[in-house]
């Protein structure tokens, strides 16, 4: 988990008081430097910390802060030049300046986002890849450390996928994948996660969910896509393997093993079915 997420993650109030705190040192510094030394580029610090750990509108509210606190800081030592319509002119440029800084910011942030979501994301089904999916099931062992809630993993392999392709061809294989990621997707909860693992084999993270309700979420789900690849005339079923952990298991390494073995258990004893274990 990085440090920028576990900053962001802090109460919001947090987050203000130690942002007031920076911006308070910053004037007080620039207050006890009085004409000797510019102080306005540290007023940056608070302005880039609340604009990339918060929200856009906090930090244009922080770029008038800052400029107002600049103003009022100065206006002490140089009292004569304060009373002058030039004093407001320079406070109007800083707060201008501000601004500027507080949008490039924003851009760079918001473009940083798309990348980091498009490099989570696998591009053929639109589910989260392998990398997301250990980020966000280590995050949930950690969640299950803390709060004791329990959580359910299920790999789930397409029976005879490959007979797909060879009947059908690739196009029409690319087309089956994304409509299981999408069926999965629409059966789950907006916390819930689909992953495709690599080739025909999927993983799906359902937090804060025990045994009973993962039984009915994954048996309604298997039963709606056994009726789409039905209808599609697609020769294929689902095998499941599924782990509702009551206790955090030691890695995510560790947690993909338990689960795909169970998985592969099932392929062994048949295909079309759905191992499951507490």
């Amino acid at each position: 988990m990085s440090a920028a997420y576990r900053i962001r993650s802090l109460p919001k109030i947090l987050l203000i008081a130690l942002g007031s705190l920076i911006i308070g040192g910053s004037a007080y510094i620039d207050h006890v430097t009085g004409r000797n030394l510019s102080f306005l580029c540290f007023y940056l610090i608070p302005v880039s910390f609340f604009v990339w750990f918060t929200t856009r509108r906090i930090g244009v509210l922080i770029s008038i802060l800052c400029a107002m606190v600049w103003f009022v800081g100065n206006a002490s030592d140089r009292a004569h030049l304060f009373r002058s319509e030039i004093s407001y002119l320079n406070m109007s440029i800083e707060l201008v300046f501000f601004f500027l800084v507080t949008l490039l910011l924003c851009s760079l942030k918001e473009a940083l986002g798309i990348n980091e979501e498009l490099s989570r994301i696998d591009a053929l089904t639109g589910a989260m890849n392998r990398h997301a999916f250990y980020d966000l099931a280590g995050r949930e062992i950690a969640m299950l450390e803390r709060y004791k809630h329990p959580f359910t993993v299920a790999y789930m392999d397409i029976d005879n996928f490959k007979v797909v392709n060879y009947r059908f061809g690739h196009r029409v294989g690319d087309q089956l994948l994304r409509s299981v990621a999408d069926t999965v997707r629409k059966n789950l909860r907006k916390l819930d996660i689909i992953s495709r693992f690599g080739g025909d084999e999927f993983t799906i993270l359902l937090p804060e969910t025990g045994a009973e309700a993962a039984q009915v979420v994954l048996s309604r789900m298997r039963n709606v896509l056994l009726n789409i690849m039905e209808a599609n005339k697609w020769p294929v079923t689902f095998t499941f393997g599924t782990v509702t952990f009551l206790k955090p298991p030691s890695s995510v390494e560790e947690m993909v093993k338990k689960v795909s073995s169970l998985m592969y258990s099932g392929k062994d004893s048949g295909m079309n079915t759905v191992e499951q274990e507490i």
